[in-house]
Parts: C-alpha cells; structure tokens; sequence
C-alpha cells in the first residue's frame, strides 16, 4: 500500500473517529438541551470560532504548505515550525484579550461564552498543522481516537439535565485542549529546541498568511455567521434547528472531503519537482473518485432523511429534515470545491484565483441571509448556504477551465454513476410505496442497504473501473489474509 493511500486510509478514518462519537451523542444531546440549548451552544461557538478563525488569518493551510516543503530539512524544519507557531499564538493571544472584553460588555449567557474562551487556549497550543505537513497522519489519528472516547464517555455520565450545558460546553472545549496538548509529546525529537525569531522572518511568513487570509475570512464568513445571524435576527430555537440540521450533512462532508488534506502535502510535493501535467492528472482522477464516492452518499441520504431525522434527533427536531434535504447537495459541491483547493489553487500559489469565489460566496451569503433569516428562518439560512456553495464552484470550475478535463471525467464513468444514482431513486421511492414500515429506525435501515445494494450492482453490470478496482483491492487483503492464517 502506497503512502499516499495509507494517509487517505489514517484520515478517513480520523475524521470518521472525529465525527461517529460526537454523531452519536446527538441523539442523547438533542433529547437533553432541546432546540434553544443546542442553539445557545451553537451560537456561542460560532461566535469564539469566529475569533479563533480571525487570529489565525490562513495560518492552517500556509503551515501545512511550508512544512512540507522542509520536512526532509530538519534544521530549517525547526526554524519553520518555531516561526509559524511564534505567529499563531501571539495573534491568539489578542484575540483571546479582546474576546474577554466583548464577552463583559456585550454577550448574552456570559458564563457559556467564559467557558467557550477555552476553545481559544486550546488554539493556542494547536500543532495539528505541523504534523499534516510532515505527513503524519497516524500520530493525529491515536491522538484523536483516546481524547474523542474519553470525551463521548464522559457527556453521558456528565450532562443529565437541561441545566449541564455548562457541563457540557466545558467537555466539549477540554477535549480539543487535551486533544492538542498530546501533540506536543516527542515533539522535541523531530524540531529540536525551539529557534530563535526574527522580524524579516515574521514579516515574510505573515506575508504568506495575509494572501490566504481572505479566503480563510471568506470561508469562516459563510460557515459561522449562519449561526450567528439566525440567534440575532431570528432565535436561539431557529439556530438549534439549523444547527443540527446542517451537523448530520457536515459529518458527511468532512468525511468525503478527508482526503483533500492528504492531496496538499502531495500537490505541492509534485508542483516543486515541476511536474505541472501530473498535476492535472490528479485533478481529473479525484473528481472522477468523488463522482464515484459521492454522489450515492447525497442520493441515500435524501431517501432517507424523512425516517432518519426524527428517529435520529427526535420530534422535536422534525422541521430539521427540510433543512437537511437543502444542504444535501452541498457534500457533493463542497467534496470538488475543497478538492480544487488543496490539489491546484493553494499549491500552486494561485492565491488571488483562491480567494475570488470565496470572497464572492461570502458577500452573497451574507446578502441573502439578511434577506431570508428575518422571514424564514432556518430554512432560508439553508438556502442561502446552498446558492454560496454552488456560486464558489461554478467560479472555480470557470478558473480552471483550462486544467480540468470533462472529457477524461466522462471517460471515468461520469454518466455510469447519473444512471447508477437515477436508478436507486425509482427502485427506492417506489419501494416505498408499495411498502411501509411504522418504525422510523427501520425505515432508515432498509432503505439505506437496499439503495446501497441497487448502486452497488448498478455498478458491476456497467463494469465501472473503480469499482472493479477497488473489489480487486479488497479481494487481494482477504486472501492475503487467508494465507498468512
């Protein structure tokens, strides 16, 4: 197995540990906190994240980026990483000073808001970027899997009743403390010392940071101020029902886009060995795979989230299944638009070509929930993140009109898995019915192995090339398997 498909396996399978425990405290939380306590929460965690997100500038992506490029140079390694890291905690350190400020004069519920400030030291000692750069995604993985367990345990011990939502807060800010503070341990023996700082050598990483900074801004604009207009102009209930609404939708996002953090490190590996036409290869094979990946996981979830919402989050949440069914489509556009990002836009240093679609979705996403938040609520905050997300593609794809080939796309199956996916939506709906089922959790069940079934046979009649490779590859470990026996 190739190093590149062993981080894709450690990231997939970080990201599912990252999100499958906290997944299934939904349930537990939803039924607990309600609509308006999961809405304080969520509300008083954009707000902090939107700090967080401000010190940071394009700190994350530009660490990643500069680590990889030195990772074999243990002596500019160091230096790199003391430099970066002498950065990002200094602009925490304001941020965190200013937060405490505002948190005094102005927020409302000021105790959660004094118990999120934890999220903000947590940030401080953040090193997960490093690690990213250097490829070790193992380390991250064993990091996550103990500190996640150990947080999942203890909000069911913990949180019993509507007044432990300070419980609560404080599990969930702890765990992304602890979480960050292991990383440190052996640290020392692959940077050495911390080295010296200089202002040249500030001046030119900030530099950096500033050129990815309005895409990050852009970014964090339309993923937090959601929230955060929803619990201005509309209530805390309306930013619970959205909240968990887009959570489901997000785990599926994060998981599909997994891979995109392991495409960084390698795209710009291969662009400083000058290989440009290498890098357009990769593009072309990872929309193909997210085609492939993707565009079942939308179809299955839309089948299924009339069943899987109340049964999952309760009949308290039921006006979040609509929520759910408009941000469906957004875990194929954001799969390709990450994707585009960490395997072409970043890497190769197209800096202003990366920031234009975000600075566009951002400005139109803010236009939009100013005008449908007052009237609609969560519903029209959905909508708004719908037309942000598909607006950033649509530009991106016009940028790299040149690069991506539609024709090698096609010739990967792209029209194999529009059929595939056309013929699991009749199967299933008439299924549905001509069958019924009273239980919401079996509904749920069924229709997800049947729609999987029909994708999967779909799949084999037209003898896709993926899916022939990726049966092989499984064929191949189980006999190895049964020979080493």
């Amino acid at each position: 197995m190739s190093s590149t498909t062993k981080n894709i396996f450690y990231v997939i399978l970080q990201q599912f540990i990252l999100l499958f425990l906290p997944l299934l405290t939904i349930p537990y939380i939803s039924r607990i906190l309600g609509p308006s306590g999961v809405g304080i929460v969520g509300y008083s965690t954009s707000i902090v994240m939107l700090f967080i997100n401000l010190a940071l500038l394009g700190s994350e992506l530009y660490g990643v980026k500069e680590i990889a490029k030195v990772k074999n140079d243990k002596k500019h390694l160091g230096h790199v990483f003391s430099e970066i890291f002498m950065i990002r905690f200094l602009l925490l350190l304001l941020s965190t000073i200013i937060y405490f400020v505002l948190t005094y004069f102005y927020f409302e519920y000021k105790f959660i808001f004094y118990l999120q400030a934890i999220n903000l030291f947590a940030y401080m000692i953040d090193i997960n970027w490093f690690f990213q750069g250097i490829e070790q995604f193992k380390k991250i993985l064993y990091r996550n899997i103990l500190i996640k367990s150990l947080g999942f345990i203890s909000i069911f011990i913990f949180v019993k009743n509507k007044d432990d939502i300070y419980l609560y807060v404080i599990i969930l800010s702890l765990s992304i403390l602890i979480g960050n503070g292991f990383m440190w341990f052996n640290l020392k023996t692959i940077v050495g010392s911390f080295k010296r700082i200089t202002a040249a050598k500030i001046k030119h990483h900030s530099t950096g940071m500033l050129a990815l900074f309005m895409a990050g801004f852009s970014i964090m604009i339309y993923i937090l101020t959601d929230k955060i207009m929803l619990g201005v102009f509309s209530s805390t209930t309306q930013v619970g029902l959205y909240e968990q609404g887009q959570k489901i939708v997000n785990v599926l996002i994060t998981i599909v886009t997994a891979f995109s953090t392991v495409m960084l490190p390698k795209a710009a590996q291969i662009i400083r060995q000058g290989n440009l036409k290498e890098i357009s290869t990769l593009i072309n094979q990872s929309i193909s795979i997210v085609n492939f990946v993707v565009l079942p996981i939308c179809t299955i979830f839309l089948l299924v989230s009339t069943s899987l919402i109340p049964w999952f989050l309760g009949e308290g949440f039921r006006e979040s299944t609509f929520v759910s069914q408009l941000l469906t489509p957004i875990i194929f556009v954001k799969a390709i638009g990450v994707m585009l990002g960490s395997t072409y836009f970043i890497p190769m240093e197209k800096n202003k070509e990366y920031t234009l679609p975000l600075v566009a979705g951002a400005i139109v996403n803010v236009v939009l929930n100013l005008i449908l938040i007052p009237s609609y609520g969560a519903i029209g905050s959905a909508v708004a993140t719908l037309c942000t997300e598909s607006l950033i593609l649509i530009i991106q794809l016009i940028l790299l009109k040149n690069v991506i080939s539609y024709s090698e796309i096609n010739k990967n199956g792209f029209f194999k898995y529009i059929i595939a996916n056309i013929t699991v939506v009749v199967v299933v709906s008439s299924c549905k019915l001509i069958i019924d089922f009273d239980s919401d959790f079996i509904k749920t069940v069924v229709y997800s192995l049947l729609s999987g079934l029909i994708y999967i046979a779909m799949l084999a009649i037209m003898k896709d090339k993926y899916f022939k490779s990726m049966t092989g590859m499984i064929t191949s470990i189980l006999f190895k398997r049964i020979r080493e026996s």
